[in-house]
């Protein structure tokens, strides 16, 4: 089940990748962002073998945590800047796709799991070192993301802030997830993590 669900992970994000690489199918592949996105947090919840109820917290909290901070930042702009989302990433509430919360699922597992594959043993060393690869996997996430209409910063320019609060944002949803002791899954978080870092390092260089 682990190396099927690893083979699937790699093959559509290498699929998505070339996708985006060819401009005549990038209109295509846009409207396949959302299914992508659900199909990569179905990989992760069915693939997990040990207690789904801490599983089942886990997804709940960072879902909700991460997707009320999305529309506490959109509104006030205060905690990563002024942005707001365009169409890209499928259907709004309060003017924010409901996949962000989705994402942020999907990132803080794939690190934490990356962190244990690591022998990080310590929950804050952890998390803080998790906390600092995702503000790198950032970097180069933002142009790729305003490029195909994720989201879009006003005066198209990416503020310091936005990367501070990823950090800190980052800091506390990791902490959780350690806080929840959910068991390592063989191969499947790092898979997932470098599997989207290659796939927004290409685009960021070729953007």
């Amino acid at each position: 089940m682990k190396k099927i669900a690893t083979a699937v992970i790699i093959i559509f994000h290498l699929v998505g990748l070339l996708g985006f690489l060819i401009p005549a199918a990038i209109p295509y592949f846009l409207k396949l962002v959302p299914f992508h996105l659900l199909l990569m947090f179905a990989v992760i919840i069915f693939s997990y073998n040990a207690d789904v109820k801490r599983l089942l917290l886990f997804v709940s909290g960072v879902f909700l945590c991460g997707y009320l901070v999305e529309v506490l930042g959109v509104h006030t702009g205060k905690i990563f800047g002024s942005y707001y989302y365009g169409d890209t990433l499928g259907y709004k509430v309060a003017a924010v796709p409901l996949l962000m919360g989705v994402n942020w699922v999907i990132l803080i597992f794939s690190v934490g799991q990356t962190m244990k594959a690591l022998k990080i043993r310590n929950s804050i060393a952890a998390s803080a070192l998790g906390a600092a690869v995702l503000v790198c996997f950032d970097f180069f996430l933002e142009p790729v993301a305003m490029k195909f209409n994720y989201w879009q910063w006003d005066w198209h320019e990416i503020p310091v802030q936005n990367y501070v609060a990823w950090y800190i944002v980052s800091v506390i949803l990791l902490k959780f997830y350690y806080a929840l002791g959910l068991k390592q899954q063989k191969y499947i978080g790092p898979a997932m993590f470098l599997s989207q870092l290659v796939f927004f390092v290409v685009l960021f260089m070729t953007a």
